[in-house]
């Protein structure tokens, strides 16, 4: 069997021995370099496709001693944007070799300018390779194509895992500690733009035992951000209103939420980069001074979501407001500006039941005269 060429984010060893699911040792590997091609990055993503150039060189991994499940690993990891296998010459150390890399079909990926491994490695290099997981989940019964289509909030979940690991307060809770939780098996049965996840697992008690095995399922989507602009001087709150699927879904009589302006967490993005794009995306609002609220779970028992929450100062004239959204996104929105008061009423009254918009609320009633106060 052929050796393989590697020239992109594979050529990072760890991502690779998470993609192959096994130890590097045994393989062989070593620096390659294929001439008159040029790795360029493919536009719209983080990853590079692999260009004929006259006179360049490319430099990669030649890597050796991959058996038959491991190049099924391979082709499905890169086959879901159209790579496939061909079969090109190489220079090593030890000379010219004949080699195998994985290279796009078809016109679905146009080059953007050079990639380099090293502006790659220092944004994305954490991030995809967390991905691969999630990716490797499917292997080999889902269609790579749907991983593709899926991959944008693929590195999305993986970015909020990378963020969770952040240190956390235990001043009153049990602090996590190596061997607390044994993972017996992960499973992924439903995996569309959301995904369903379940666990057979053990944990430690507070007795000090550990449980017996159980079962659990988590709902993910990826962190999300909230904001809620407030203008001061006006004392005025931007609130949006949308359909909601989970109303509907629970059979609520009225299924127009009232809510803060709220978005995922995209990849390489941060929360407050997220309120201010979606700030403008969905109420036209350019928000100024972000004052966070709190970061939490809604629903730890269910859901891997984690929501940060904002109040962002604004100016909210008269007129402020209106329809907006992505259309693209299929988004219908509708931003109200109110006074302060008048939306502690409507918490009081039950028409704003959205939870993310009442913690900033209730925040914005305890910090609301120290953010008045001029200068």
């Amino acid at each position: 069997m052929d050796p393989i060429f590697l020239y992109g984010t594979l050529c990072h060893l760890p991502l690779l021995a998470r993609v192959l699911d096994r130890d590097l040792a045994a393989l062989t590997v070593s620096d390659a370099r294929l001439a008159d091609h040029v790795v360029c990055r493919a536009r719209g993503e983080s990853f590079p496709l692999i260009c004929a150039q006259p006179g360049a060189i490319a430099p990669g991994l030649c890597i050796e001693g991959l058996d038959a499940e491991a190049r099924a690993r391979l082709d499905y990891y890169e086959g879901g944007y159209g790579y496939g296998a061909a079969r090109v010459s190489v220079t090593t150390d030890a000379g010219a070799q004949v080699a195998t890399m994985y290279r796009p079909t078809g016109d679905r990926l146009q080059p953007d300018g050079p990639w380099r491994f090293e502006d790659w490695d220092d944004q994305w290099r954490d991030i995809v390779t967390l991905a691969a997981d999630e990716v490797m989940l499917g292997f080999p019964d889902r269609p790579p194509e749907v991983n593709a289509r899926r991959y944008r909030m693929i590195l999305a979940r993986a970015a909020a895992a990378l963020r969770a690991r952040d240190p956390a307060p235990t001043r009153l809770r049990k602090k996590t500690q190596p061997g607390d939780i044994v993972l017996h098996q992960r499973r992924q049965p439903y995996a569309r733009f959301f995904a369903v996840e379940e666990y057979d697992f053990c944990h430690r008690r507070f007795d000090g035992t550990m449980s017996e095995e159980m079962n659990r399922a988590a709902f993910f989507t990826a962190d999300a951000a909230t904001v809620m602009p407030y203008d001061p001087v006006r004392d005025a709150v931007l609130l949006i209103e949308q359909f909601r699927a989970g109303p509907y879904a629970r059979g609520d009589s009225e299924c127009w939420s009232v809510e803060a302006i709220a978005g995922l967490v995209d990849p390489g993005e941060t929360p407050e980069d997220t309120v201010r794009r979606e700030a403008v995306e969905e109420a036209g609002v350019e928000v100024g001074q972000l004052h966070k609220v709190y970061g939490y779970y809604p629903s730890p028992g269910a859901k891997a979501e984690f929501i940060y929450s904002y109040v962002g100062e604004a100016d909210l004239p008269e007129g402020a407001g209106g329809l907006g959204g992505l259309v693209a996104e299929g988004e219908d929105i509708r931003a109200h500006v109110v006074p302060f008061d008048t939306a502690m009423e409507l918490v009081e009254s039950g028409e704003i039941g959205n939870a993310p918009l009442i913690l900033t609320l209730l925040w914005l009633a305890r910090n609301r005269e120290r953010l008045r106060k001029p200068g």
